[in-house]
């Protein structure tokens, strides 16, 4: 005789309830490890990327440069250097914004403190229990009580950092937390289940499939990591060629325009100079 289980409604949306914490701790646990692998590719990485950038601001900038004294030229106005600068400057700011972010971003990875494998899977198991239980998405009662709230928001930043002693610590905060409000302390959401099972499923492969997580494949290859670093020396130095060519053409364009300002105000009409 073949048995056959049958589960009632309930238990299948207990089932989908679990599969759904399941995710979500995975989920995070990907976040966690994508941040790792964004500050360990800041860090062999960052001054570089830095660097190539500046370069690339300078180029920007001197496109402006030749820009604004085209237009000048064309309208046979004199260059006002001062007034130039001011307004390039101010054009450059959220440039400059993102290079010193960049760099500040590069020092902070090289002096960031790496967890041990030890540390990371203590970690992760640490914030698995805690996850089941506190999750704001998995239970209501975490985002409507204050205590529990802030206890929530120290144990995501702690497995953000793989912090197995402030995970240790907090898990018997959380723990006296839960059951000092007993049962008012655990409010399932089973509303919108599916929906939100789907959203996670999402996110997870948003993750595993872009940047920084994709870091990962070439943090764990020497040849890649080799190839990555050439690749960005090569781009600088493109940088710096397209450089000197944009200087070069903004003299010629300056000393071009000394010779024709004088003619063409001579003779009524404007300078046109095509690059």
């Amino acid at each position: 005789m073949t048995n056959i289980n049958i589960t009632s409604p309930a238990q299948d949306i207990k089932a989908r309830y679990d599969e759904y914490a399941d995710l979500l701790v995975r989920r995070d646990r990907l976040f966690a490890r994508a941040e790792s692998y964004r500050i360990s590719y800041t860090a062999e990485f960052g001054e570089q990327l830095a660097a190539n950038f500046e370069i690339k601001i300078e180029c920007i900038k001197m496109k402006k440069t030749i820009s604004y004294c085209q237009r000048r030229i064309n309208r046979d106005l004199p260059i006002d250097i001062t007034k130039m600068h001011a307004e390039i400057e101010k054009e450059m700011l959220l440039y400059n914004v993102q290079l010193r972010e960049m760099i500040d971003d590069a020092a902070e990875a090289k002096n960031a403190k790496s967890a041990s494998h030890i540390e990371a899977e203590l970690s992760k198991k640490i914030y698995r229990r805690l996850a089941k239980k506190l999750h704001p998405d998995v239970n209501r009662a975490t985002e409507e009580n204050e205590e529990l709230r802030d206890l929530w928001e120290r144990i995501a930043e702690a497995y953000r950092a793989y912090n197995s002693d402030e995970l240790e610590a907090l898990e018997v905060l959380a723990t006296k937390a839960l059951e000092k409000l007993g049962d008012a302390a655990y409010t399932p959401d089973y509303e919108n289940l599916e929906e939100k099972i789907e959203r996670t499923e999402k996110q997870i492969n948003d993750i595993i499939s872009t940047a920084p997580y994709s870091y990962g494949e070439i943090l764990a290859s020497k040849e890649k990591r080799e190839t990555l670093k050439n690749q960005l020396e090569e781009e600088h130095k493109g940088f710096e060629h397209y450089l000197e060519t944009l200087k070069e053409a903004l003299d010629d364009l300056l000393n071009l325009s000394r010779r024709a300002i004088p003619s063409a105000l001579a003779e009524g009409s404007s300078v046109t100079i095509i690059f």
